[in-house]
């Protein structure tokens, strides 16, 4: 099973490849399914981002950075 930034990054990868010419673009989901995406579809791979990116850091949460 894969972690939710092992999706997100498939995911940005896919919206890149779409962004970059690549006519369509297949990912896995986190139940395991297959989702092809095509240019016409960056919407709904934008919000699979947001709601991956969510899960990673909610928001409100802050990060603390220590140097």
């Amino acid at each position: 099973m894969a972690t939710t930034a092992e999706l997100l990054a498939e995911a940005q990868t896919a919206r890149h490849r779409l962004l970059t010419g690549t006519l369509e673009a297949e990912i896995r989901t986190a139940d395991g399914e297959s989702v092809k995406y095509a240019a016409a579809d960056l919407g709904r791979l934008d919000s699979y981002i947001k709601q991956l990116q969510a899960k990673i850091a909610p928001r409100g949460r802050s990060i603390k950075v220590h140097y």
